[in-house]
């Protein structure tokens, strides 16, 4: 099976090109910038730039931890793009020269309606939140701020131009235990879906999968909502024991958010 991959740069980024290239024909990289908007705390006052600044450097050592020994895969071509070049006709034409069975996107910018219709059914999206409970970005970390971690995980669908509202493959919940931070948790989630990508990708493939519609609305989450105030909360809600909570009612909590499980 030959797939490509759309992604971004960083350890997480190599890890699941890692994942796809141990069994299947990972057959060209695209890597797109991240906005720089995102680290950005300059217009921050001097407190909430310097609690900012401090939950990167977390994650970044957290990030390390999991997958810092990963590089991208040797032998297999790699265009490196601008953020947002993700949708240059350059792109597209790779594409189609390659002409893959699927190509998986993890971590880009939104991809274009227009290159959507190119490859119908064949982008596949590995949403990093359970949709359609959490949908859009930061989505796993929205939900430690009301009250839901049982809506912690990764969504693999079908992309299409409604972000993240595609028909689901297969979802997943990490294993959370109860020393975990906000992102142990978050790399657990990359960890586990990594290994299960190439997995749904062979059994889409066999026709052993039926993509399933969204049903429901869920919340739309937005990086500019999460201000300093908000991520503080989430801090908070950690030192107030919101996983042990959790864990103590954890069948319970699941039930009520139910998750599609193909695999």
């Amino acid at each position: 099976m030959k797939v490509v991959l759309l992604t971004s740069n960083s350890f997480r980024h190599k890890y699941i090109a890692n994942c796809l290239s141990d069994t299947l024909d990972l057959s060209l990289i695209f890597t797109e910038e991240k906005a720089t908007s995102i680290t950005d705390t300059s217009t921050y006052k001097l407190e909430d730039k310097e609690f900012i600044d401090d939950h990167f450097k977390q994650r970044t050592a957290s990030e390390i931890g999991f997958f810092g020994t990963y590089s991208f895969p040797e032998n297999i071509a790699i265009k490196e793009l601008p953020f947002k070049g993700i949708n240059s006709p350059n792109t597209e034409n790779l594409i189609k020269e390659t002409n893959p069975d699927y190509i998986v996107l993890f971590g880009t910018s939104i991809i274009s309606e227009s290159l959507l219709k190119e490859f119908p059914n064949r982008f596949i999206n590995l949403h990093l939140g359970l949709s359609p409970y959490y949908k859009g970005s930061a989505t796993n970390l929205f939900p430690y701020y009301y009250n839901e971690p049982e809506c912690i995980g990764a969504t693999f669908h079908i992309a299409t131009p409604k972000v993240d509202a595609g028909a689901v493959l297969n979802q997943l919940r990490p294993k959370i235990e109860v020393h975990d931070n906000l992102h142990s948790i978050g790399n657990k989630v990359i960890q586990e879906a990594g290994l299960m990508l190439p997995r749904i990708l062979k059994k889409l493939k066999k026709q052993e999968i039926k993509p399933v519609l969204q049903k429901g609305n869920g919340r739309i989450c937005r990086i500019n909502d999460l201000t300093p105030m908000v991520l503080r909360g989430i801090y908070n809600k950690f030192d107030e024991g919101i996983i042990a909570d959790y864990l103590d009612q954890k069948n319970q909590r699941d039930k009520k958010k139910p998750i599609i499980q193909n695999i």
